[in-house]
């Protein structure tokens, strides 16, 4: 395979909350980039941020590597039916940022393979503010050769976590991370329901116990969301990722014979805030839960 400074050109398909950070990270770090996503919004966004985007992911099928952040499974394996993966595409590695589980993106690897495209089993971790800091830690797993050639582009946006040769590895250790992501989001706004339940000023409990043993990342990134008026809160991460997140956790865990007893009920919770509507909310809507949803 070719190094990477002999690539001209890096596709990025799915340039939403984290994706679009991540592009203009990749191409602040001096490499030449196109983007593409589904949303014309974010695409006036990236072009306005000075990143080259686009509405027809067919427009990325010119690159060397791509890298991917879709929401679902489906969605990635619908893009082996796509123009961007045809037969005439030149791309030569596929980078998978998204949470979509082992058998996906096994799958996935092995139809690729038999086209000679490699691929890199990455999902990542860190929020929106790691994406866009540079902060974010990266699951990769796969052919040593074949995340070497896209490293660097990694290293922009994070730090790379070694997890092994085998595909869909990362997205072990990922699921791992999300049941305690998940657990700790879910946690954190049952315990600021409850300070205002029990009448506290939601500012001052956030300040004393998000500096305690009872602390986590999710309270204090999440926290001053929640606190915030429901109207008012910025959409960083939307809960519907958590909802299927969590899901996927119970999935593998059911898959590996492993009762994953307080998994089940974070799923649940997670089930009934977007039964109530709050999918598109930011995911700190979760601490609405307790607040008189169902």
């Amino acid at each position: 395979m070719r190094n990477e400074s002999d690539r001209p050109l890096t596709g990025f398909l799915g340039i939403g909350a984290m994706g679009l950070p991540m592009a203009l990270r990749i191409l602040q770090s001096g490499q030449k980039i196109i983007a593409a996503d589904i949303s014309p919004a974010q695409v006036d966004k990236a072009i306005h941020q000075g990143l080259t985007a686009t509405i027809n992911p067919a427009e990325l099928a010119g690159a060397s590597r791509l890298f991917v952040i879709v929401a679902t499974g489906p969605q990635l394996m619908g893009l082996l039916e796509s123009d961007l993966l045809s037969e005439s595409t030149t791309v030569e590695t596929v980078v998978v940022l998204s949470t979509v589980g082992v058998d996906v993106v096994r799958d996935f690897a092995r139809q690729l393979e038999g086209r000679g495209i490699g691929v890199v089993d990455c999902p990542v971790t860190g929020g929106v503010s790691g994406a866009t800091n540079g902060t974010l830690s990266l699951f990769a797993a796969g052919n040593p050769d074949v995340i070497g050639a896209v490293r660097g582009s990694l290293e922009a946006v994070g730090s790379v976590r070694d997890c092994g040769t085998r595909i869909g590895d990362g997205q072990a250790f990922k699921i791992v991370n999300q049941h305690l992501a998940a657990s700790h989001l879910a946690v954190a706004g049952e315990a600021m329901a409850l300070a205002a339940a029990l009448g506290l000023d939601p500012a001052a409990a956030l300040e004393l116990v998000g500096s305690g043993a009872g602390a986590s990342w999710m309270l204090t990134d999440r926290g001053p969301r929640m606190i915030q008026h429901p109207d008012q809160r910025p959409v960083q991460t939307r809960l519907s990722i958590f909802t299927k997140d969590s899901a996927l956790v119970n999935e593998a865990a059911q898959t590996a014979g492993f009762n994953a007893r307080i998994m089940s009920v974070v799923a649940q919770q997670f089930q009934l805030a977007a039964a109530a509507g709050l999918g598109d909310a930011d995911d700190s809507a979760i601490v609405d839960l307790p607040r008189g949803f169902p």
